[in-house]
């Protein structure tokens, strides 16, 4: 059986999240800036959270992923700093889901580009 390429090597996986992370400052799918400071949203649970008190175990959509450009599913490499780039969570979902993100997808208000 083979392991997930992802966790075969976590240290050079974190040093390349660590580096897309470093450098990009916006969502490579939607355009729009992306807060690394978002992390998971308070008050908001998961269907299987038994924590009492728990702050928030669901996270934010709006937060920073690492995505893989060619998904390793298809042949691509998790750890080449080329195959990855910085995404909204809402965004790299989207994607995984076939439809191509929008900037409204983020903002929640359609765009207008005919000024």
């Amino acid at each position: 059986m083979a392991s997930n390429p992802r966790s075969a090597n976590g240290h050079r996986r974190r040093q390349v999240r660590a580096r897309v992370l470093a450098e990009e400052t916006h969502c490579a799918l939607c355009g729009n800036p992306v807060d690394k400071t978002l992390s998971m949203q308070s008050g908001q649970h998961g269907p299987r959270c038994t924590i009492p008190n728990c702050p928030g175990c669901t996270p934010h959509p709006m937060r920073a992923e690492v995505d893989e450009i060619i998904p390793v599913s298809r042949g691509g490499s998790p750890y080449e700093r080329s195959n990855t780039q910085l995404t909204h969570r809402i965004c790299n979902q989207r994607k995984s889901d076939g439809r191509k993100p929008k900037a409204s997808d983020v903002t929640g208000m359609p765009v207008s580009t005919g000024w």
